[in-house]
């Protein structure tokens, strides 16, 4: 029976036909066979169909789908009998390591290597290549065979009788062919292409494609193939394709064009011209349709749309109802391949482009696009809503912390569950994701993060027993033994480091210290065992979570010390897989998935012997690019990639991350032998990434939601949507959708605009978003809304203020008195903006010393020193120390910090002893006074000969807005000493003069004083009443501050309550400055801050900012405090 080929205008229109080829009388023991374009569409279609057969009851639904076996485009070969799948040599796997096997054993190869980066890597590059080459060039590869170093037939270069071809490889391609000769003679079996022209069965009785938008050559040539052989009854296998069109007129029309038939032949890749009666962006979108209609024409198919009879294949087949909606009407244009010239359509509901800041805000707009959607359609399901998008891999874990929130809309609790689905191995095997991490990890430098992606993964934890608190003891050994980079020194020196004595920084030796540490006394640092300095400050305790850390480096050392020599592939995977089980245990779960890799690998692979950095490259890309087993279709709203549901039926249809990333194309090799010739049917991406998006406006039901990054994140500005976004909505325009203006542009009346965080009072506040609604469901969003400033018209009910507090620290209220941001950030929303877990420690010898460092270093000096005799063998025992330990950076560059240190050191002590204040006479007192209900309580250091002075040693404020917040903490032990009754009257703070270094002169030509001593004072006229009554309005004003944000912008807030002009400039001035991207500003407001949204609420910011600024003030140029 000849092959039959229709067309379908949709994936929907394939369940009658597929229902009819499933009625068919057919053996109890043969299944049906039914190729369909994707695991998603096999799912979809599934349910389709057990929806209609077998079900009890008309329109229940109940049936089920057995006897049927699906399979998909790639396997179509299997159905002549051409190959086994399981033992197939020509499998990219098994290719690849016959390509191995031959680019080894010769030199003429190298270069390939060397340009690959690896032996494994150039043959699965190569493999690829082939493997490409044979579905895409049947005719070269076949051309190969026959031992002719040809390029692919040409319909247009056919010449004579014998079909003989004058295109041949040129000189610089020659290699490709003489190595797929080297491969072939190594695999001993005839190529795809040949062994499918020579297959002869079985095959089965009846075959249904279904839902494919095109067929190659190679596809044509075995479904041709397949119609010609016979089953086991002596029958011609009867094959049924149905392929999808969308739009039946232009299938009549572009017949008018097709190209003359040559069989087994394809034509070249002609330029087509735009017809003058099509849309152009239906015509240019559905360029790959024509392509594949031409392709057909060339080997003698004319397919017609089902619905279509010979009679009336002219006449227009779309409905004459007109469009209820803007989503109808284009996919009406879609199907009739033109707009009507009636058409005049309002930007509704049904189809709307978000533009947002980032995937982030992207994620959140599609949880709040979908909660009005359920409102809108009541009958909505969560399973007839679908999330796709070409960024998958980094929208997932924004889409899941978005969707895993529980919203309250009043006593009811609202959840969106959704599954991720079409996600690689690692995203959905813990066990693949700690095989990643350790391979990272093994080889390389051993960063902390890198060693800490691998000691503290979950499953690593459970089988150690490790708590938060251990993992916190390793934060914080780590963080003092300063280890950077190497396991020890003479592993170094693969990264170009030769010298292995040298042990700072590197793993072992930061443990060495740490074990130390836990059973000697502290002291005074100084090298202890074979040179070894213990790491103070270590508890005995610590060594039950340090012990843990030990074996973990143990399995580490272990393993990369194999790196040095190349093994086979099943080596390396033995030695693997041993790790693994030496880090989690031989009885963990998440091993099997890991495990069948592994196997995979190891039944494939020879003995050929290659380098670590090649297996770790194929494992990591496998585990990364390979999809783990996940349903498609399940009760939940379902989000995946562009390709396993592309064409599938949905009532709301989302397409998110729609970016500039979505619509690049991968420059191809330039060795790429299919790049040498344009042939009809040949794939272009960016026809391909067109018709994807087309495909979705088909699909969508009810509703298309669009979401794209078009607004700056850190300039707030709009952005040039991506190319086919901009031609959507131009497409739009021609559908009579109007234009509006914002901000001086022209935008379609279908894009939206977001605000760039979830908090702006717009998400809360009626017709901002979206015409009659308010956009945002979140509740905790709308709490921290109205904690930088009341929205109008609020959607939930208010809610509670924080309980008021009844502690406050003393240094608490010292940063509340130096910014006003301070209780809100640090407490409320427990943000520590000084500390950036996510930077990455480098994993280099560090050069210099951090402030916190060369601080902590400094301090822990001085308190030693004066403890101490103060002798020189102190000073030298404490360099050799510091210098061993790695305290100071190596190689003299931390000589100089070194001798600043014991210089200030010795020159501060000498000064306080000078004032009468000797730092060996201090004590602390722990004090804790109550106003009005708050307990304010701190530490106050006095020194035993001047009861009236307090001590503050503060080298590092030195310039005036580094003394500004020990002036603020002077003034806060000031107050509280006053109503404590004791006799303190200033504060003296000692730190490093600002111009001074080891060996400075002032401009006399004289030595530089090494240290500033400034006191501050209270006002005469503050006594214990009116300090109380100051500390009383302070703390109300605390209690507002850890509520609501209150930003003051530097001197902002102060120029806010009396010159508004002014305060503008100030803004401008503050957030210009380097040092806001370190402000608690921007941790609240962001980048790039807006004054007016800032300062919205005008008169409770005054309300706050009044008293602040007055109870905040200093005599002008004195450190004198004066509140007014």
């Amino acid at each position: 029976m000849p092959l039959s080929i229709q067309y379908v205008t949709s994936l929907d229109a394939i369940v009658d036909e597929a229902v009819e080829f499933l009625s068919q009388p057919m053996d109890f023991f043969t299944s049906y066979k039914i190729v369909i374009p994707t695991i998603g569409a096999r799912s979809w279609l599934a349910d389709k169909l057990a929806s209609k057969l077998g079900s009890t009851a008309k329109g229940l639904g109940d049936g089920i789908v057995a006897g049927v076996d699906f399979s998909y485009p790639g396997s179509l070969s299997l159905l002549i009998g051409s190959y086994e799948y399981e033992n197939d040599p020509w499998s990219v796997e098994r290719l690849t390591f016959s390509v191995l096997d031959v680019i080894t054993k010769s030199q003429e190869y190298e270069w390939l290597i060397q340009q690959a980066g690896g032996p494994l890597l150039a043959a699965r590059r190569i493999a690829d290549r082939f493997d490409h080459y044979h579905f895409r060039r049947p005719g070269m590869i076949l051309g190969w065979e026959d031992n002719k170093p040809v390029l692919a037939p040409v319909a247009e270069e056919m010449k004579g009788p014998d079909n003989e071809f004058l295109i041949r490889l040129a000189r610089n391609d020659r290699w490709q062919f003489d190595l797929w000769r080297s491969v072939r003679a190594v695999v001993n079996q005839p190529s795809p292409p040949a062994r499918d022209q020579n297959a002869e069965g079985p095959v089965p009785s009846t075959v249904l494609v279904a839902g494919l938008e095109a067929l190659s050559l190679q596809q044509i040539e075995v479904l041709k193939k397949l119609s010609l052989l016979k089953d086991k009854n002596g029958e011609y296998c009867d094959v049924r394709t149905l392929l999808i069109h969308p739009s039946p007129p232009l299938q009549v029309r572009w017949e008018q064009s097709a190209p003359a038939v040559t069989p087994g032949y394809l034509p070249q890749k002609q330029e087509i011209e735009s017809t003058q009666d099509g849309d152009p962006l239906v015509t240019s979108w559905l360029r790959g349709t024509q392509e594949s209609q031409m392709l057909l024409a060339s080997q003698g198919f004319t397919p017609k749309h089902a619905t279509q009879s010979q009679s009336d294949s002219g006449k227009r087949s779309s409905s004459l109802l007109k469009p209820a909606s803007l989503l109808q009407s284009v996919q009406q244009t879609i199907t009739d391949g033109s707009v009507r010239a009636d058409t005049v359509c309002k930007a509704d509901e049904s189809l709307l482009i978000h533009r947002c800041h980032d995937l982030s805000r992207q994620a959140e707009v599609i949880h709040d696009a979908l909660l009005h959607s359920l409102k809108q359609h009541k009958d909505l399901a969560l399973h007839d809503i679908l999330i796709v998008s070409p960024r998958i891999t980094e929208l997932a874990p924004h889409l899941e912390a978005v969707f895993s929130r529980t919203l309250a809309d009043g006593s009811h609790k609202i959840e969106l569950p959704l599954v991720i689905a079409d996600r690689g191995i690692r995203e959905v095997s813990d066990g693949a994701e700690l095989l990643i991490a350790l391979l990272k990890l093994i080889g390389s430098r051993c960063s902390v993060d890198e060693m800490l992606a691998v000691a503290t993964h979950a499953l690593v934890q459970r089988h150690y027993g490790l708590d938060d608190s251990a993992i916190e003891v390793w934060h914080r050994c780590i963080e003092r033994t300063r280890i950077r980079w190497g396991i020890d020194g003479p592993r170094r020196k693969r990264d170009g480091l030769d010298q292995p004595d040298l042990a700072a920084h590197t793993w072992w030796h930061g443990l060495e210290r740490m074990l130390l540490g836990t059973v000697l006394p502290d002291g005074t640092p100084e090298p202890a065992l074979g040179g070894v300095v213990p790491l103070t400050g270590v508890d005995t305790a610590d060594i039950e979570s340090i012990a843990p850390l030990l074996s973990i480096m143990r399995v580490v050392d272990a393993l990369d010390h194999l790196v040095a020599n190349d093994r086979s592939v099943g080596e390396w995977c033995d030695y693997f897989e041993q790790s693994l089980i030496q880090l989690i245990g031989d009885e963990a779960e998440e091993l099997e998935t890991v495990v069948y890799e592994l196997d995979q690998l190891r039944r494939v692979a020879t003995e050929t012997k290659v380098p670590y950095h090649d297996i770790k490259t194929i494992l990591i890309a496998t585990l990364t690019a390979a999809v783990g087993h996940q349903p498609l279709r399940t009760g939940a709203i379902t989000a995946t990639s562009m390709i396993p549901l592309r064409a599938v039926p949905f009532r709301v249809i989302c397409v998110a991350g729609f970016d500039e990333d979505a619509a690049e194309t991968v420059a191809s090799d330039h060795d790429n032998l299919v790049e040498r010739q344009q042939l009809l049917g040949d794939s272009d991406p960016r026809i391909n990434v067109r018709r994807g998006f087309l495909d979705c406006v088909a699909s969508a039901q009810d509703q298309l939601i669009i979401t794209c990054t078009g607004m700056s994140v850190s300039t707030n500005a709009t952005l040039p949507l991506v190319t086919p976004l901009a031609e959507f909505i131009d497409f739009l325009g021609r559908h009579g959708v109007p234009l509006w203006h914002w901000h001086g542009n022209q935008y379609s009346a279908v894009e939206v605009f977001h605000p760039r965080h979830a908090c702006s009072q717009r998400n809360f506040q009626a017709n901002r978003i979206r015409p009659d609604v308010i956009w945002s469901h979140d509740q905790k969003a709308l709490h921290v809304t109205k904690a930088l400033g009341e929205p109008a018209q609020p959607l939930m009910a208010e809610t509670k203020s924080a309980a008021p507090r009844t502690l406050i620290e003393l240094s608490s209220l010292s940063a509340f008195m130096c910014d006003p941001l301070w209780p809100f950030v640090r407490e409320t929303l427990a943000i520590n903006p000084w500390r950036n877990d996510d930077v990455e420690i480098p994993a280099t010898l560090p050069l210099t010393l951090s402030t916190y460092e060369q601080r902590e270093l400094r301090d822990n000096y001085i308190q030693d020193y004066i403890t101490s005799d103060k002798s020189e063998e102190f000073e030298d025992s404490w360099m050799q120390a510091v210098r061993l330990d790695g305290d100071v950076p190596i190689w003299g560059f931390g000589e100089e910090t070194i001798e600043e240190i014991t210089e200030f050191t010795k020159a501060v002590v000498k000064q306080a002893d000078e004032d009468g204040l000797p730092f060996n006479k201090r004590q602390v007192e722990r004090i804790r006074v109550e106003v009005n209900d708050v307990q304010i309580s701190g530490a106050l250091e006095f020194c035993q000969n001047d009861p009236v002075s307090l001590i503050l040693l503060h080298p590092n404020a030195k310039s005036a807005t580094q003394f500004r917040k020990s002036k603020y903490i002077a003034v806060a032990q000031l107050l509280v000493a006053k109503v404590a009754g004791l006799q303190a009257e200033r504060v003296c703070v000692y730190s490093q003069h600002e111009k001074w270094a080891p060996g400075a002169v002032n401009a006399k030509g004289e030595p530089q004083k090494a240290v500033m001593v400034r006191e501050v004072t209270l006002s005469n006229d503050i006594g214990k009443q009116s300090a109380q009554r100051i500390l009383e309005k302070l703390c109300g004003l605390y209690q507002q501050a850890a509520v609501s944000a209150y930003s003051s912008f530097g001197k902002t807030a102060a120029d806010f309550l009396s010159n508004q002009k002014q305060a503008r400039k100030s803004f401008s001035s503050f957030i210009g400055y380097g040092s806001y991207e370190n402000s608690l500003e921007v941790v609240v407001h962001g980048r790039a801050p807006i004054f007016d949204d800032v300062f919205s609420d005008s008169e409770r910011q005054k309300i706050f900012f009044k008293p602040y600024i007055a109870l905040t003030r200093f005599k002008p140029r004195t450190n004198i405090y004066s509140p007014e």
